[in-house]
Formats: C-alpha cells, structure tokens, sequence
C-alpha cells in the first residue's frame, strides 16, 4: 500500500481536510469572537470551532450564517459550523503597547490649572504628556 493512499483514508490528513489561517478567522468573526473561539479544521465542509462553553456554542450557533458567508468569501469551501466545548485553543498573543508619558513643563501646569473644566484640563493634559513624550 503506497503513502498516499495510507494519507487519504485518514479524516486528519485527507484532501478534503483543510484549516482556517487565525487571520481569515479573525476577519470573518471579528476580533472579540477570534480572542475566544478556534477554528480547528474543516473536514468534508463541516468546519470545527472550540468554543470555552456551551454558551459560547449557542451565541455562535447564532451567527453562524454570517460567519460562513463570510468564510465563504474568503475562499473556504465551509457548508456547516460544528462547535466543540473544551480548552485548549490557541489565544493569540496581544502586543503589548508601552506609552510614555512626559512631565508638562511648569509654564505649562500654571496655564492648565487656570481652565475652569476640568474634563477639558484632562484631556490637554493628557495630549501633552503623550506628545512631548514622543519627542524625546
């Protein structure tokens, strides 16, 4: 018996098995869903997600047409959604953003604490922190 027909009777590794990048994924159910579900793989059209719980499995049951639609567009032969309650998916990595901050010169604070709103002096003082910090 050769490889290749050792290869196509298995679900796993067959031609009709497939996997959804984490990019395509996260463009068909935006990021909110992609931070908490994983498409595992699509096998004969029926694509599986991990889902944290059976919640989880009912809401998405319930955009499921979107979703596929939007896979669809994608270039993925998806006919069905099936979604399996467990942990283990993958949780891609946030990068962490590091803001800087810089102190306001004191001409500056004088001329900030004479503004009566105080929403508006947060605000510019926060503009120029980030601002000045990003100059040095």
């Amino acid at each position: 018996m050769s490889v290749a027909n050792l290869l196509s009777g298995s679900p796993m590794l067959s031609a009709h098995s497939a996997n959804i990048s984490l990019a395509d994924w996260r463009r068909a159910v935006g990021d909110r869903l992609a931070q908490r579900t994983y498409p595992e793989r699509i096998n004969e059209g029926v694509l599986t997600v991990r889902v944290p719980s059976s919640t989880w499995a009912q809401e998405m049951s319930f955009l499921s047409d979107v979703v596929l639609e939007r896979l669809g567009a994608a270039g993925h032969r998806v006919q069905k959604l099936r979604f399996q309650v467990g942990k283990g998916a993958p949780v891609p990595e946030v990068p962490v953003v590091i803001v800087r901050r810089a102190a306001l010169p004191a001409a500056l604070k004088a001329s900030l604490a004479r503004l009566d709103d105080p929403e508006l002096r947060e605000a510019i003082t926060e503009a120029a922190s980030l601002s000045l910090a990003r100059k040095k």
